[in-house]
């Protein structure tokens, strides 16, 4: 028998992950995904309520589900303006939706830390800082010549430094994952530090800009900071071209922004020799500023395409290996041509969304019923691509 409160626990796991995916593709300005993401936040969240004993904590989640149906009927603009407010009077932005109690997200504080934040708003690099993450290639479907590519590059100067420098060939210290969003930079360089057994720090754009001048570059530079003090450590900095864009627009940049610019290629310079390996993600390669991506800097360019037919199989298998499945049943080239065109957050969504299926037909079974070919193909009808309009 599947007990309620296994069930309640794998409904918080997909809402954290869905929830991750809304904020993501909220960054990035893709306002539908971001809805989308929302509204199936919302209907974890309420699914969740439901199996609560406590009336405050229920309908605590319920409020939270409501905010998140509000965020995504403003993102998906099926609302009219003059309806598009925050409540606290600010007309036209989109609101920010709120964990409340212990609806499956972190309390206020506990977002402060992870946001970066201390109690008099300054940020705090640090609070980015984790130990090596419990995760290797093996947890990593597909990307096989990425990952090959990796090993001779990062890996393996690490592991020998000796025998590199006998040929006069030092440890890279720098990579940059250029590819369509969604393709898995992220989670292949948070693989690659538990394969080192790295310390892990990243940080997103809003993580290190400020409005104020001279506070950005001081980000940048408390981040490598700590990134030194805590070696060996992985820093990665995803989407850099909001960081460091191309800076032929001249008057245009901001102080604040040629400032940051300017610290951050300092840092990578300083890092050189360090224990210190820095790595950067971008969804648009033509904008990263070109100081950046000159050699010495960041000494490895590596594409990150989305996944072929068989890397898309895989990752499918690493995500349903923890969850019960009818492997031997499952027709995997159907399931192959069905996602073409997927990328890796989108068939990682299609195991998420199967699984869920599967949940709700063992919660009204009270049996386990197993992931099957049905609640594949369920979850790639209800899935749709994130590339689809994506522009290189």
């Amino acid at each position: 028998m599947l007990g309620e409160e296994a069930h309640k626990e794998i409904l918080k796991d997909d809402y954290e992950s869905v929830r991750e995916r809304a904020e993501k593709a909220r960054e990035r300005g893709n306002r539908s995904e971001a809805a989308d993401h929302y509204q199936k936040c919302a209907e974890l969240l309420e699914e969740i309520a439901s199996m609560e004993e406590s009336d405050r904590v229920a309908s605590e989640r319920r409020d939270l589900a409501a905010n998140l149906r509000e965020a995504a009927a403003v993102l998906d603009g099926r609302r009219q303006s003059d309806e598009r407010s925050t409540g606290d009077g600010e007309s036209g932005s989109t609101p920010v939706p709120d964990d409340a109690g212990d609806g499956g997200a972190a309390a206020p504080d506990e977002r402060a830390a992870r946001s970066g934040g201390t109690d008099d708003g300054e940020a705090d690099p640090s609070a980015f800082l984790e130990e090596p993450p419990d995760l290797d290639f093996e947890d990593v479907g597909g990307m096989n010549e990425l990952k090959e590519t990796l090993v001779e590059k990062v890996v393996d100067p690490l592991e020998r430094p000796e025998l590199y420098e006998e040929y006069d060939l030092g440890v890279v210290n720098g990579v940059l994952l250029y590819g369509p969003p969604g393709t898995g930079k992220t989670y292949i360089t948070r693989a690659l530090a538990g394969k080192l057994d790295y310390n892990f720090v990243e940080v997103s754009p809003s993580d290190l800009t400020s409005s104020l001048v001279g506070e950005a570059s001081d980000n940048v530079a408390d981040l490598f900071d700590v990134a030194r003090d805590n070696q060996p450590c992985l820093v990665f900095v995803d989407e850099i071209d909001a960081i460091a864009a191309d800076r032929s627009g001249g008057a245009q940049k901001s102080q604040s922004e040629r400032q940051m610019v300017n610290q951050f290629l300092t840092e990578l310079n300083d890092v050189q020799g360090e224990d210190v390996v820095v790595f950067a993600a971008t969804n648009l390669l033509d904008s990263v500023d070109d100081a950046i991506k000159r050699s010495g800097r960041f000494d490895e360019r590596i594409e990150v395409p989305p996944p072929d037919g068989s890397a898309r199989v895989a990752i499918l298998r690493v995500h349903l290996r923890n969850r019960p499945v009818l492997t031997e049943s499952i027709d995997w080239d159907a399931i192959e041509a069905l996602t073409e065109g997927y990328s890796a957050s989108d068939v990682e969504l299609v195991a998420a969304n199967a699984a869920r299926r599967a949940l709700q037909e063992a919660r009204e079974s009270g049996d386990i019923q197993p992931v099957s070919q049905s609640h594949l193909e369920s979850a790639v009808d209800e899935t749709e691509s994130s590339l689809t309009d994506w522009q290189g």
